[in-house]
């Protein structure tokens, strides 16, 4: 990705796996020491479930089943996109993480549907990233 796209990639990056906020908070402290003055960019694994309305997130979830991946647990959020792009938001306010990668949980909520409904409101500019 580095040599295509001509950005350093930078010396330490890191994706996190939490089972709650203080878990990966306590990571990324404990990450962001260790590489020292270098710093080191951090990217926490989210388990997503979008939908306009919560409620309906809420029940798609419960009929899911799941309560953790196979990689084992994660943070995990359940809503609305506007709810996402806040949590996504407070997470780098708070300086947990630099980054997310989303994991969804089901189909519906592919990376184009994220990508259209949650970027915008987190002041990125869609088309500006695809192309």
């Amino acid at each position: 990705v580095s040599a295509l796209s001509g950005v350093r990639l930078p010396e330490c990056f890191a994706r996190v796996r939490a089972a709650d906020l203080r878990d990966a908070q306590r990571q990324s402290a404990r990450l962001r020491a260790e590489a020292g003055r270098q710093g080191c960019t951090v990217f926490v694994d989210i388990e997503v479930l979008v939908d306009p309305d919560a409620g309906t997130a809420m029940r798609a979830v419960e009929q899911l089943g799941q309560t953790s991946s196979a990689l084992g647990s994660a943070l995990r959020y359940v809503g609305t996109p506007r709810g996402l792009a806040g949590f996504i938001a407070d997470l780098h306010t708070l300086g947990i993480a630099d980054g997310v990668t989303l994991l969804p949980l089901r189909a519906a909520d592919n990376a184009d549907r994220i990508i259209n409904d949650v970027l915008p409101m987190l002041g990125l500019d869609v088309a500006r990233l695809s192309a």
